[in-house]
């Protein structure tokens, strides 16, 4: 029987493997916690659709700008939408971004939703979002 407690635990084990894979530069495995249609539009405005699509496009992100970068993930909410669906809010920040001349930058923070199915007894990422909010002042 699935539970919210079931689906929870399962969801953030993938997670938790997402963020351990990307922090190995592993573009397969990432691309293995995805629907093999799954899509992951990223805060830079981008989308890789499918996993073959993912995989290639993580392998030349971790070739190019995002070499030596590291992910932490962490989930704020996940809830059952139905016994195979579920939505995952959860908050990123990717560090070790190097600047010109190689300066350090500083990391980068934002948000995904991301919406899983489970097929068989596996959670799959089928759609994931991410973004940067801009900067704000505050209230006023």
């Amino acid at each position: 029987m699935t539970t919210p407690s079931s689906v929870q635990a399962a969801i953030r084990e993938r997670v938790r493997k997402y963020e351990a894979a990307y922090n190995v530069g592993d573009a397969d495995a990432i691309a293995a916690i995805y629907a093999i249609d799954g899509t992951h539009t990223y805060a830079l405005g981008f989308t890789h659709r499918g996993r073959h699509e993912i995989a290639n496009g993580l392998r030349e992100l971790f070739a190019g700008p995002f070499k030596g970068t590291r992910i932490t993930l962490t989930p704020l909410h996940i809830r059952a939408l139905s016994p195979d669906v579920a939505v995952e809010e959860a908050s990123f920040s990717v560090a070790g971004f190097k600047g010109p001349g190689g300066v350090d930058l500083p990391p980068v923070t934002g948000m995904c939703i991301g919406v899983y199915q489970r097929l068989d007894d596996l959670w799959f990422a089928a759609a994931v979002q991410c973004m940067v909010p801009p900067p704000t002042s505050g209230p006023n």
